[in-house]
């Protein structure tokens, strides 16, 4: 019954903090600096950066009664992006993304920026399937949804990795397994461009 107690209070915590940060964008532009120090936003993309989701993964245990997902997503030509338009265009390509996962997902999910070209995606309350399925449709959505900026038409390349808590699982296990999943994922896809000539 703890576990339940506490799994709930959680749900509704991360559901008011992700309602503030649906709204952050804009506030984020008029208010930059003191979003980013008091709330550990991500300048280019308002959304959590990576001490904030490393600090609240520390803070993930399992429940008994429910599993969390990670899902990391790669987006795999934004040097590509930068060397063939810009930096700034880059940004803007990342802030797009960003807001795009956030209007995708439910308040309960958690997502952050979690390296240069990577997202990570918490979700909570998901079995392998539902987390696969979730990947796959954010994944496609990205890959099938170029995006104009400034007259350009940019096209995404996106890819992903996913992996599921089990009782007693540690958060950074369950991170790591999503890592291995991505860069076997990647690998893969670097084939499949090659092999089609997408990449040149």
């Amino acid at each position: 019954m703890r576990n339940k107690i506490y799994s709930e209070r959680r749900r509704k915590i991360h559901s008011l903090f992700n309602q503030i940060l649906k709204r952050t964008f804009i506030a984020k532009i008029m208010q930059k600096n003191q979003i980013s120090n008091n709330i550990k936003i991500d300048p280019d993309t308002g959304i959590y950066n990576q001490f904030a989701i490393n600090s609240y993964l520390k803070e993930l245990h399992p429940q008994v009664e429910s599993n969390f997902g990670i899902i990391l997503l790669s987006i795999d030509n934004l040097n590509k992006i930068k060397e063939n338009f810009s930096s700034q265009i880059a940004r803007k390509v990342l802030a797009s993304i960003a807001q795009a996962l956030l209007k995708n997902l439910r308040d309960t999910d958690l997502v952050g920026r979690y390296s240069e070209s990577e997202f990570i995606l918490i979700l909570s309350d998901v079995n392998l399937e539902q987390a696969n399925h979730i990947a796959e449709r954010l994944t496609n959505l990205i890959n099938q949804s170029p995006l104009k900026i400034i007259g350009k038409i940019i096209p995404i390349q996106a890819s992903h990795g996913v992996s599921i808590s089990q009782y007693n699982s540690l958060s950074n296990t369950v991170l790591a397994q999503a890592d291995l999943a991505l860069h076997n994922t990647k690998i893969n896809h670097e084939q499949f461009y090659t092999s089609t000539g997408l990449n040149s």
